[in-house]
Parts: structure tokens; C-alpha cells; sequence
């Protein structure tokens, strides 16, 4: 991630009350181990209403192609338990 700060894992479960807090502000972290990036700290963003609508859409057209009409409906339930077979 570019514009981050890198810091320890060690150290960001010392400070992770702070961390947040920064985070919070919109500041990011990259999180190492044994000098390793391992994982990132971001600042949550709210998606705009556009986002959460286009996504809807998007979930609603994937919906049409796996259940068309006159076929049996497929089922996220069904489609787990074969998975586990």
C-alpha cells in the first residue's frame, strides 16, 4: 500500500486503541511480522448509495442467469449441501 506506515505486529497490539483512533482519521498501516507484511489496517470507507445499488443489480442479474424461468430454481442451501458430500 502506498502513503502507509509500516509498523510491527507487536507494536500495533500495543497501540491498537490508537491505531484504530488514526485509522479512524484516515490514516493506514501496514502490519508486519518477522519483517513481513502480513496484513493492512485501512480506514473503513461508506460506499455511496450509487455503489450499493449497482450491487444489488449486479446480485439481481447473477440471480436471473442461475434461475431461469421455466428450470428448476437452484437453491444457495442445496448448492452447500452438495459441497459438503
Amino acid at each position: 500500500m502506498n502513503g502507509t506506515t509500516t509498523i510491527a505486529a507487536s507494536e500495533a497490539k500495543a497501540r491498537f486503541s490508537e491505531l484504530l483512533e488514526r485509522a479512524r482519521r484516515g490514516e493506514g498501516f501496514a502490519i508486519t511480522l518477522h519483517g513481513q507484511e502480513v496484513a493492512w489496517l485501512t480506514p473503513a470507507r461508506q460506499p455511496a448509495l450509487s455503489e450499493v445499488r449497482r450491487a444489488i443489480e449486479k446480485v439481481r442479474s447473477k440471480r436471473i442467469v442461475l434461475n431461469p424461468s421455466g428450470k428448476s430454481r437452484l437453491r444457495v442451501k442445496d448448492l452447500i449441501n452438495c459441497g459438503r458430500q
